[in-house]
């Protein structure tokens, strides 16, 4: 099983039997909140092993290269991102989104003042 490098932590929304998100409305509070900071970023809904995570980030802030024990996948919303993994990097437009496999080593840059919306599985799950 890959190793994850990195362990969610922080505040996370009540379980509840259906999450309504409005991510606009969760994208201008967190780029309010970003001036004078490099990152923001908001833990929206976390149920059954999976969480959705939305990040703002400064220009030039870089999540460096991490893997996960699940699958992953990272969505623009506004902005431009890099997203690099397997030597390759992909330039990502508004509305376009990228899914890593469990254990691919990855990276996001901002290429702008950006807000991405991450999805994030816990791994192999007890069954």
């Amino acid at each position: 099983m890959p190793r994850t490098t990195h362990t969610p932590s922080g505040k996370y929304p009540e379980h509840t039997q259906v999450h309504h998100l409005d991510l606009e409305a969760a994208a201008d509070d967190l780029l309010a909140r970003l001036p004078g900071n490099r990152r923001q970023s908001e833990s929206l809904a976390r149920e059954q092993g999976v969480s959705v995570i939305m990040m703002a980030m400064e220009e030039g802030d870089a999540l460096k290269e991490h893997s996960a024990a699940g699958v992953v996948t990272v969505q623009l919303l506004r902005g431009q991102v890099a997203v690099g993994a397997n030597g390759e990097v992909m330039d990502l437009a508004p509305r376009q989104m990228v899914l890593f496999q469990p254990g691919v080593r990855h990276s996001v840059e901002a290429r702008e003042r950006s807000v991405i919306l991450l999805t994030v599985t816990g791994g192999e799950q007890d069954g």
